[in-house]
């Protein structure tokens, strides 16, 4: 998992150990005045890698402003003794996941696994009540895990990318995302972005019927990637 990455800082969700690669597919800023205060983005699991070799972690998060936390949602496959699940096999182990303070209060929510076609939903939100973030990972609508940190921050950066995250990893298969909507906590027209994403992927148009304060992206596809 990449955290901080606006300060050239790389920690891996294993232990601090140094992530091995990560390549951005979606990085979209916001205006410190228009901040992020709510996200979701839906991953449609692809094959597993083949050999299973290595931490290949595929993920959505927010960047909180002043690096303050940086919020998940992580799928990942790994060899036994490697990931969160035990005896994975052919299926992605799911968690919701935060960095609070740098990488020195690391917290995740029940990780659960799912086979490939099974569809990732992962709901980022400012709670207005608690003015914490609560974030929730759904498999095929069901909630499985969930954690809220990250008390009165705003949300500074959106991402989607695809990480080695440990050892020597097999490529990440093509995969898909799709439902990704970013609310803004006021509206700026010019959040959106145009033109090609990083790595190779296609689709991911952005669009806003609101004049800028909620953007949604079309199906996003990623082919394989060697992390």
């Amino acid at each position: 998992m990449k955290s901080f990455a606006a300060i050239g800082v790389l920690v891996s969700f294993f232990s601090g150990q140094q992530v091995v690669a990560n390549k951005d597919v979606v990085t979209l800023y916001a205006k410190s005045n228009a901040y992020i205060q709510e996200a979701s983005a839906t991953l449609v699991l692809g094959d597993v890698p083949n050999p299973i070799t290595g931490d290949v972690a595929l993920w959505s998060a927010i960047m909180m402003e002043n690096q303050a936390s940086f919020l998940q949602g992580v799928t990942e496959n790994a060899p036994a003794g490697l990931g969160y699940c035990d005896n994975l096999g052919k299926q992605w182990c799911n968690f919701a996941y935060a960095l609070i303070n740098g990488s020195s209060e690391p917290k995740n929510g029940n990780p659960v696994k799912a086979a490939p076609g099974s569809r990732v939903k992962t709901h980022y939100k400012l709670n207005s009540s608690t003015q914490e973030w609560d974030q929730d990972v759904y498999i095929d609508n069901q909630l499985v895990s969930s954690i809220s940190t990250s008390k009165g921050q705003h949300g500074w950066i959106f991402y989607i990318s695809v990480e080695c995250a440990a050892g020597t990893c097999s490529t990440a298969p093509a995969h898909s995302w799709e439902d990704v909507t970013i609310t803004l906590s006021q509206a700026d027209p010019s959040f959106g972005h145009t033109g090609n994403w990083d790595q190779g992927a296609t689709g991911g148009e952005m669009s806003t019927s609101d004049g800028g304060k909620t953007w949604k992206l079309t199906s996003l596809e990623i082919p394989a990637i060697n992390a």
